[in-house]
């Protein structure tokens, strides 16, 4: 196990998933650190058109893929952006509540790749 201090991510989730299976752990995070950025993108794209359906979906498929790293925080928060789209509720806030999740998301990538170096 690691030493390394997360802020965001937490690999208990994981390690249970993958019954500790190191080369499983590695190829989960490795495609979360991948395909999770231009999915973010997306999203940011369909608030900025306004096409709060788009929108809703997108925030819905990102979602489960922030369990598998244990970052709950970062979920909810993203769940609060489907449901406002979802519902058109608030929908000028939407790119700001986004601004404030991607420099978490910064973070998470780091701790993610500092964890990643501790599993070779």
């Amino acid at each position: 196990m690691s030493n390394i201090n997360f802020e965001y991510a937490n690999m208990d989730y994981l390690q249970d998933l993958s019954g500790g299976n190191t080369q499983l752990i590695k190829e989960i995070l490795q495609l979360f650190i991948k395909q999770t950025p231009p999915d973010i993108a997306l999203l940011a794209s369909y608030l900025e058109q306004g096409d709060w359906e788009k929108a809703y979906k997108q925030a819905h498929h990102i979602k489960p893929t922030l369990a598998y790293v244990g970052a709950n925080g970062i979920r909810a928060e993203l769940q609060e952006i489907e449901t406002l789209a979802k519902n058109r509720q608030d929908l000028n806030q939407l790119p700001a509540k986004l601004n404030t999740i991607t420099p978490k998301l910064e973070i998470l990538y780091e701790e993610l790749s500092a964890y990643l170096q501790t599993l070779d």
